[in-house]
């Protein structure tokens, strides 16, 4: 069984073993945060669909199972375009593909990765083959942002929805980081900023959302200090250096300038773009000579 913390989860994954063991829904979408696991569960559901095991799938034994951990699997499509967006044409490829009977086994997966980030055209072209895919086809669609796919395509699927493995252990490492980024930031030194900025560029959105708002609540609580109110959520120093170094007006303005970088990335901006603009604008706000 895959390793997942959350009992919800692991009560998901039991579903799963039973269903692939007797009948298997032709199209599921599995959703979550970037930290619960989707892609290693949609991974173990397309081992297990393709496994030839009579017993227990996916058996990690049989030939196919050992084609699949080589990636050499003919039956098996992966779409994984991370970020970018995903065209018309790749659901036309897709249609193709599922067209051709399996050539190892009697089923043939898809799995898209990010599928909410199929434009309108290539969900609409996807959507054919979803209403009426051949007996052999199951289609495993991967999202954070589910909402951003049709209710057409929702519809179709079974859905699973995955929990954070370690919610905690996410939002302390966002904090600490968060923090270095600041003490950098009243030390007035761009390059450890920068150095800190980086590893915001490995999350997700949601994670970068998350992030930034822990950001504000910091800048939030600074501000109050400014006005002598310590009522902070988030009990630490840093809170006190803020209010000390950087004046109340421009710590209210970096916590607008957060705001602006948060729709940002929820409208699907770069997240190197997010992250350099972080740091920069950071610096100009808090240390610019004009205003």
């Amino acid at each position: 069984m895959t390793d997942f913390k959350n009992l919800e989860n692991i009560d998901i994954m039991k579903n799963i073993e039973s269903a692939l063991l007797n009948r298997f829904p032709q199209t599921i979408l599995i959703t979550g945060s970037s930290n619960s696991g989707k892609w290693e569960l949609a991974s173990v559901i397309a081992k297990g669909l393709l496994c030839s095991s009579k017993n227990k799938k996916p058996c990690n034994m049989c030939v196919s199972c050992k084609k699949f951990e080589n990636d050499v699997h003919p039956d098996l499509d992966i779409i994984n375009f991370e970020e970018k967006e995903i065209t018309v044409s790749v659901s036309r490829d897709i249609r193709r593909k599922v067209s051709i009977i399996p050539n190892d086994g009697d089923k043939r997966v898809v799995m898209i990765r990010h599928s909410h980030n199929m434009n309108v055209s290539a969900q609409n072209a996807l959507l054919k083959v979803l209403e009426e895919p051949p007996k052999y086809a199951f289609f495993i669609l991967v999202s954070d942002k589910p909402d951003n796919l049709l209710e057409t395509i929702r519809s179709r699927c079974t859905k699973y929805n995955l929990k954070p493995k370690d919610n905690d252990v996410i939002d302390m490492t966002y904090i600490e980081n968060i923090k270095k980024f600041l003490k950098a930031l009243i030390q007035c030194d761009e390059y450890s900023m920068m150095l800190n900025v980086i590893y915001f560029e490995k999350l997700s959105r949601d994670e970068i959302c998350s992030a930034l708002s822990l950001l504000q609540v910091i800048l939030r609580d600074s501000i109050f200090i400014s006005n002598g109110i310590y009522n902070t959520l988030i009990s630490d120093i840093i809170q006190s250096e803020l209010a000390n170094f950087i004046s109340c007006e421009r710590l209210l303005k970096l916590y607008d300038f957060v705001s602006a970088l948060i729709k940002r990335t929820k409208e699907n901006a770069t997240i190197s773009i997010i992250c350099t603009n972080l740091c920069a604008n950071s610096y100009n706000i808090c240390f610019s000579q004009t205003d």
